[in-house]
């Protein structure tokens, strides 16, 4: 019995054999997935020539080639941003304050038909969106909106889907009431229990709502592609789709031009998560707890 006690490792070798073998798994899995960026990065310093030769490595031959970043920054790479913020500043405005608000109702308001609107509402979120993207559309038509950024815009005031509202509505219910009737009782309304007292309160999640707004909105194809057909309109996705992959030769779309506007894409979404990774991560963590 002793000679097998004394045959098992220490107990802290074991959890640094185990810390190795992670980081290593780690590290490993890391390279793999960041490998097609490192690619992207590396190509867009390539020269034209360079970039379109098939031989190419990672390290360019005939030097660094920054230009093709100045020839990415073209104007209609410009006015593309411009209608992408537009589009993701109603989102990121629209989206959280909108579900928040609803949210509170569902909560904190007594009304007639409440506990129906919100199963009906509830069975919303089990409809594919394919589902409903047609008959969307045929309304947005119907009212004239389309080739206009104003369905990729005032959906956004209506909360954004109702996963935000019921996201935000476990929030709010965990918050204690004494804070509430206090403020009843010293004479507040309802509007300034709403954005004084609760929505100081819920900030977490509603940051949480706010980002994953703006990555919806940054990486949305699917909906400009559908209700825009003017090029002075279209966001980053549908822009720089139509500019290097239609009607466009090998030669004329120009790889490390190419390379560089992904890697300019790029940019703002990880400014946004490196920023905000704190909030996000308080955002799901309570959110799954008050859950």
């Amino acid at each position: 019995m002793a000679l097998n006690v004394a045959a098992k490792p220490p107990l802290k070798k074991k959890k640094i054999i185990i810390a190795i073998v992670t980081w290593i798994v780690a590290i490993a899995l890391a390279a793999f997935f960041l490998f097609p960026f490192v690619i992207m990065l590396c190509r867009s310093v390539f020269t034209t020539a360079e970039s379109l030769s098939m031989s190419a490595g990672l390290i360019p031959r005939d030097g660094f080639y920054f230009r093709s970043y100045i020839e990415a920054l073209d104007a209609e790479f410009l006015r593309y941003l411009g209608n992408t913020v537009i589009v993701i500043g109603a989102n990121i405005i629209g989206k959280p304050l909108t579900a928040a608000m609803a949210a509170y109702a569902f909560v904190k308001v007594k009304f007639r038909g409440r506990k129906l609107i919100f199963n009906v509402a509830m069975c919303t979120i089990m409809l594919p969106a394919i589902l409903t993207m047609i008959p969307v559309y045929k309304i947005f038509v119907d009212l004239g909106w389309n080739n206009t950024l104003l369905p990729l815009t005032v959906p956004a005031f209506f909360g954004g889907g109702f996963i935000n509202i019921f996201l935000i509505m476990q929030f709010i219910r965990s918050l204690p009431k004494d804070m509430d009737e206090a403020a009843i009782i010293d004479g507040a309304n309802v509007f300034q229990l709403m954005f004084r007292i609760t929505f100081p309160l819920i900030l977490p999640v509603i940051s949480l709502v706010a980002v994953q707004s703006f990555f919806l909105a940054w990486n949305d194809f699917i909906g400009p592609l559908m209700y825009l057909d003017n090029n002075e309109l279209f966001t980053l996705s549908v822009g720089i789709y139509n500019k290097f992959f239609t009607f466009a030769s090998a030669a004329d779309t120009q790889p490390n031009v190419q390379m560089a506007t992904g890697v300019l894409v790029m940019i703002p979404p990880m400014c946004v998560f490196m920023l905000f990774q704190k909030q996000l991560i308080e955002g799901v963590a309570f959110t799954g707890v008050k859950a």
